[in-house]
């Protein structure tokens, strides 16, 4: 298929199948970065993009929604913004987005000091997926992140909120040039708090 928009019924139905066939075969552990490259020609085929204003996905032709041409868009949308998300935002703001996600994969990739909290990575990385499986199974679907003011400038503090029952995560950044390069797991409660906190309902990396 040419790197041009679709237009007639029969290309709306070929880039259908084909939107199928590349979500059916996604693999989060392949090469990203080629797996965008590769398919980059296709998204630009579906893709309105107004000047000024969020990408808009052309996936209706004669009454018809094509079901996998929208699917594949926001796919492939995701992946983009998420695989080069530094180039949108510092590293804290991008670690925080993660955690809201639930993403540890994601935070595998840009986590990339040896050790964090005192673990290696692999034993850290096991206790952020533990953790974020203990707040899916309370029913948490992603966690909201409330920042606390912190007098440090080397320091960002959250509380990460899980969105139906308001168990949580206290943690704390390190940060160098904007980057996280460690963090600390709060155990006491801030005074004066913007939020309603249940201590009971804290969950530890830490355990």
């Amino acid at each position: 298929m040419k790197n041009v928009m679709i237009k007639t019924k029969n290309e709306f139905e070929e880039a259908n199948i084909i939107c199928q066939s590349i979500i059916n075969k996604y693999d989060i552990f392949s090469d990203m970065s080629l797996w965008l490259e590769e398919h980059k020609s296709l998204f630009n085929q579906i893709n309105i993009q107004p000047k000024g204003l969020p990408a808009i996905c052309n996936s209706n032709f004669e009454g018809i929604k094509y079901e996998y041409i929208f699917k594949f868009h926001s796919l492939y949308e995701k992946t983009d913004y998420e695989w080069n998300i530094l180039d949108h935002m510092p590293h804290y703001i991008a670690i925080m987005y993660f955690f809201e996600q639930m993403n540890a994969f994601m935070l595998g990739h840009y986590l990339t000091e040896e050790y964090y909290m005192g673990k290696d990575q692999p034993d850290f990385f096991y206790s952020i997926g533990n953790a974020f499986q203990e707040l899916q199974n309370r029913g948490n679907t992603k966690l909201i992140a409330q920042e606390m003011y912190c007098p440090s400038l080397d320091k960002m503090e959250y509380y990460f909120m899980g969105n139906k029952e308001n168990s949580y995560l206290h943690l704390m950044f390190k940060l160098e040039n904007k980057k996280v390069i460690d963090l600390i797991e709060c155990r006491e409660l801030k005074t004066n708090l913007p939020i309603d906190i249940d201590p009971e309902k804290q969950v530890f990396l830490n355990t």
